[in-house]
């Protein structure tokens, strides 16, 4: 018995330490203990770099512009051209700070996991993983603050030849 009580103590310990995610506060200063899907609530629109290091909101002629849309425990992404629903079933904040979801994706049936960031301390902007953590995150910002950003309309002579756009 005395042999297997450093090991138990051990196997707590690891076991505890991987959930101190609990206690910590995420990048954005909010406690994930604290943090509720609530906050994430409502319609998040991407934003598009400009040269000169300012965001647009850019509407291409062809497609819509990305968004995530957060209601109740639903999560939908708009890819411009078409949408996928999943059911959100968990999250937790990891060590980097991020909100990791893993949701259910209705349409192909599988679960998925999704990563988001906060890029702003003062701004409901935030960074969305889509594809993993190894490519950039898609930077979006909450429908309470999209007043903010100039909205850029594709022409949509840019995609067609018989556009019959004013010009």
């Amino acid at each position: 018995m005395q042999k297997f009580f450093p090991l138990l103590l051990v196997l707590v310990m690891a076991c505890s330490s991987g959930r101190q995610e609990n206690s910590d506060k995420s990048a954005s200063g909010v406690s994930s203990t604290s943090f509720t899907l609530s906050d994430l609530q409502g319609e998040w629109q991407q934003l598009t770099e400009q040269d000169d290091g300012t965001y647009i909101i850019f509407r291409p002629c062809n497609a819509d512009n990305m968004m995530v849309q957060i209601n109740s425990d639903t999560l939908m992404i708009g890819w411009g051209q078409d949408a996928s629903f999943a059911l959100i079933k968990s999250f937790y904040i990891d060590e980097a700070g991020r909100l990791v979801l893993s949701v259910h994706d209705q349409d192909e049936n599988i679960a998925k996991t999704y990563y988001m960031q906060w890029e702003d301390d003062n701004e409901p902007i935030t960074g969305w993983f889509f594809y993993g953590l190894d490519e950039w995150p898609v930077r979006m910002a909450h429908e309470s603050i999209l007043y903010k950003y100039t909205v850029v309309q594709q022409p949509c002579s840019e995609c067609w030849d018989d556009c019959e756009e004013e010009e």
